[in-house]
């Protein structure tokens, strides 16, 4: 398998990872650059002590091109599992570069795409070549592919939860040097090829130990989350309901009730006296001071041998308590 990933470690003590795929006219995420990169992660590892940071730069004209498709495309379906495997092999590649210890630096010559994007959001500082024809973003989703390389997590905790589905997750946005700026994803621009190296030399030299904003304390992402960030009153979810807060409103309507609800709750009710039908009949609870008339049909209009079978099985209901 070819080595994709060139590893230079110069008297300043500073290792220069240069991703080139001779077998590819553009770096690619294939197995090539999955074994490269592992090798890669664990030297660095094993020379922690010796080294004083990391700079990831490109041979090609475009830095990281993101996942290849060729061989996406051709996975059969009794293969997902591999996939994921190989998607989980590269997340814990880049997390263990993250937290190696020492200043990363992304110094983008071209665009980072897809991969490539996760690949700068996994160093501490992304420098970029004011370029007109560099571009950066996650434009897999427009192919219906989800990047599966941690930049949903990344991008989420360094933008914010609405700037980064509305600005990179969901749209699958080509941004340019000055809007990726803007928006958090490239922190400084240079003019030149040559002022890449230097620049990333001089912030490694000011920053030995840097680390990434999600694994420092007191982290918070920018916005807040979904139930620490205030909801407009349109959007604003419903109240979570409990057994008991559910009972004590249903025994307030109860009490502040002027007629029974059900069959089931006049059986509740006992008879304080009673005569024949026609006439009234004074209901009244075991322990409630309200009474409770049934009215007489010989105040209604119509006449008693006109009520109708529905009146006489469903009589009105009236409160006598006073108000």
């Amino acid at each position: 398998m070819s080595e994709t990933i060139r590893y230079d470690r110069g008297d300043d003590g500073i290792v220069i990872l240069t991703l080139d795929d001779p077998s590819r006219g553009a770096n690619t995420m294939n197995d090539a650059y999955v074994a490269s990169m592992e090798a890669t992660v664990s030297r660095l590892e094993a020379e922690r002590d010796e080294i004083a940071g990391v700079i990831i730069t490109s041979a090609k004209s475009s830095w990281f091109a993101g996942g290849d498709l060729d061989q996406l495309g051709s996975v059969p379906a009794d293969r997902g599992q591999d996939v994921f495997d190989t998607s989980t092999r590269v997340k814990g590649q880049l997390r263990r570069l993250e937290t190696l210890g020492k200043p990363v630096v992304a110094a983008l010559n071209g665009s980072a795409l897809g991969g490539g994007l996760e690949l700068a959001l996994a160093t501490h500082h992304r420098i970029a070549l004011n370029n007109p024809k560099l571009e950066v973003g996650l434009p897999e989703v427009t192919l219906g592919l989800l990047p599966a390389g941690g930049g949903v997590v990344r991008t989420v905790r360094l933008l914010g939860l609405a700037t980064a589905l509305m600005e990179v997750l969901l749209k699958g946005t080509r941004h340019k040097v000055a809007k990726a700026r803007q928006l958090g994803l490239i922190d400084e621009v240079v003019e030149t090829p040559e002022q890449l190296i230097t620049a990333a030399k001089a912030w490694i030299a000011a920053n030995p130990s840097a680390a990434q904003p999600w694994d420092t304390k007191g982290h918070r992402i920018p916005g807040g989350t979904p139930s620490t960030r205030p909801w407009p009153r349109c959007c604003r979810p419903s109240r979570p309901t409990c057994a008991s807060s559910s009972r004590a409103r249903t025994t307030r309507r109860r009490r502040t009730s002027c007629r029974p609800r059900s069959r089931a709750r006049r059986s509740m009710w006992t008879p304080r006296s009673s005569s024949r039908r026609g006439t009234s009949s004074i209901w009244s609870p075991a322990r409630s001071p309200r009474t409770w008339s049934r009215r007489s049909s010989s105040t209604s209009t119509r006449s008693a041998g006109a009520t109708s079978a529905r009146s006489r099985r469903s009589p009105r209901w009236r409160c006598s308590a006073p108000a």
